[in-house]
């Protein structure tokens, strides 16, 4: 591949913000009360903004007024796959904004914490961590209605984001179902982030599961490109670099993994539920079981965002599976709600080893567990895991039915599952001669 230079990847000081797109359809917005969506009207006399006459708010003989509560959410009983929608919310990526990141998420991969490093590899500053890249892509303000995220699918880091640039949110309805019992639905999205050279920095899969059915819709929409997007091309240029700059450079990677190996990590954290609150406002969340710990127990209640669950896994393996260079999300699926303050830990099972890249670079293929509450080095050692759990596309049901069969020490503990495609240096063996 020819090489990319630091000018491909650096700012534009003339960008302007991608154009927003529109509804195919218009929109309506709704709310709910006691389950049953409403239209909302300000000019209909219930909604009147001015006074109101009834006539138990003169008794006291001062005027009254009652307020509405205004309802930005989606209507998603109206949506089709193949709607889309841009965010008209802009976020500038700020340096503290990824230090605060790093404060509450363990990473040692110089692509993420190394100025000089990246210069090297032609970028122009520290790449914005895949975890926070992928939060930021993710993040909803118009899904107030979810009950859970389900999971992620198909997370690709196109093009390298930077403290500096500015992200804009483009989400595409690409199918939806309803769940067996017919209560329940399960909408996915399309989540595109965007910079302001308009260039599409993340496309992931978003999952989400809503207390109400929907039409059903055999359809599977499929973003409509107005040009080709090349989906490795930030990959391939870090590539391009494994017989020139990284051949002059050690590899900092301290394991040799192998196919088939368990690695119980032995790093293990936890989010505060004010630590919680503020990376969820950082990203522009508005969920409700995010910080109403007056309406919902902060213990038991209160959740955990969905991208911070997921960030907080790989933090716990981050450190055994260095050094990374670039990695993508095949599946992910969340398991059991995480609460603040509940301890997370990981373990990983090596799925396959692909060595068949430029220099001393491999492909790793890798299933994470996130694990709450309990000493995934200590409590788990000797104890014979499931190798089902590893298993792609097995869902959260599944996970949570095997544990409670043959592994009951997880049952309630798994917090996500996720499987990971990582490129990654070798370690390095050095040949000793008597």
């Amino acid at each position: 591949m020819t090489m990319i230079a630091r000018s491909v990847f650096g700012r534009s000081s003339d960008a302007t913000a991608s154009q927003l797109l529109l509804w195919r359809r218009p929109l309506h917005r709704c709310f709910s009360v006691n389950g049953v969506h409403v239209q909302p009207s300000l000019s209909s006399k219930n909604n009147d903004l001015s006074t109101n006459n009834n006539n138990d708010g003169q008794q006291d003989g001062r005027k009254k007024i009652r307020g509405v509560v205004l309802d930005h959410s989606v209507d998603l009983l109206r949506v089709r796959p193949g709607d889309k929608l841009s965010i008209p919310y802009q976020s500038t990526v700020t340096e503290s904004m990824v230090d605060f990141w790093h404060s509450a998420f363990f990473d040692n991969n110089r692509i993420h914490t190394s100025t000089p490093f990246c210069r090297q590899m032609g970028l122009q500053d520290r790449v914005v961590p895949f975890s926070l890249a992928l939060f930021l892509a993710s993040a909803m303000t118009h899904e107030d209605a979810a009950k859970v995220q389900v999971g992620f699918g198909n997370v690709s880091y196109l093009w390298p984001i930077f403290a500096g640039d500015t992200m804009s949110q483009v989400f595409t309805v690409s199918k939806m179902r309803n769940t067996s019992d017919g209560s329940h639905s399960i909408i996915n999205f399309t989540c595109d982030l965007i910079n302001q050279r308009n260039r599409l920095c993340m496309r992931a899969d978003k999952a989400l599961l809503f207390q109400f059915p929907v039409p059903e819709s055999n359809l599977v929409a499929r973003v409509v490109e107005d040009e080709p997007v090349d989906r490795h091309l930030f990959r391939d240029h870090l590539l391009s670099k494994a017989t020139t700059v990284l051949a002059d450079q050690p590899s900092n990677s301290l394991a040799d993994l192998k196919p088939g190996t368990l690695i119980l990590h032995s790093m293990h954290r936890a989010l505060t539920f004010s630590q919680s609150q503020q990376l969820a406002s950082l990203a522009r969340l508005t969920h409700e079981r995010h910080f109403d710990s007056r309406r919902f127990d902060r213990t038991h209640e209160i959740f955990v965002p969905g991208g911070l669950v997921l960030g907080i896994t790989m933090s716990g393996a981050a450190r055994d599976l260095h050094e990374i260079l670039h990695e993508e999300i095949h599946s992910c699926s969340y398991v059991n709600n995480l609460h603040p303050e509940n301890v997370v830990g990981a373990i990983s099972f090596v799925q396959a080893v692909d060595d068949n890249l430029p220099g001393d670079l491999e492909v790793v293929s890798v299933t994470t567990l996130g694990i709450k509450n309990i000493h995934v080095a200590r409590d788990l050692e000797g104890i014979d895991i499931p190798v089902e759990l590893f298993q792609p596309g097995i869902f959260a049901k599944e996970i949570e039915q095997i544990c409670k069969n043959s592994c009951p020490i997880l049952s309630g503990k798994i917090v996500v599952s996720v499987q990971r495609k990582l490129v990654r240096q070798t370690r390095h063996k050095e040949v000793f001669l008597l």
